[in-house]
């Protein structure tokens, strides 16, 4: 039930906030950067929004960084795929080897009757 409260409470906010980006008409407001503007009013501790070259230069930067990553990632993911196929294979070969065990056990199960019912018969004479 807490759950189901707490969704809801989420999409009203969602609701609400759609209806604060939205005119008098019901139709979006015409210059966002205005209303942006307007509501950050008071904001003082928000970085600035504009770009300076030092920035751009740190972009670049980052590019380079992510792509870096993107690479990593790509050798992870393929050394993901290998371990996965090789479990797969072990997986198998492990359910292979229990077929045997299981298939192995009750061949020894029935010779060990099949020796107990002859030694028995000896016996009764």
């Amino acid at each position: 039930m807490e759950a189901l409260q707490k969704v809801r409470k989420a999409w009203e906010m969602v609701q609400k906030k759609d209806k604060e980006l939205r005119g008098s008409n019901n139709e979006p407001i015409g210059d966002y950067r205005r209303w942006l503007k307007a509501h950050m009013q008071g904001l003082d501790w928000l970085p600035s929004l504009r770009t300076t070259k030092g920035m751009e230069v740190e972009g670049l930067e980052e590019d380079e960084e992510v792509e870096a990553l993107r690479a990593e990632l790509e050798k992870a993911q393929t050394i993901k795929e290998k371990f996965k196929s090789a479990a797969l294979k072990i997986r198998k070969e492990n359910a292979e080897l229990r077929d045997v065990n299981i298939a192995t056990t009750k061949a020894l199960e029935r010779e060990t009757k099949r020796a107990c019912r002859e030694e028995h018969g000896r016996n009764k004479f």
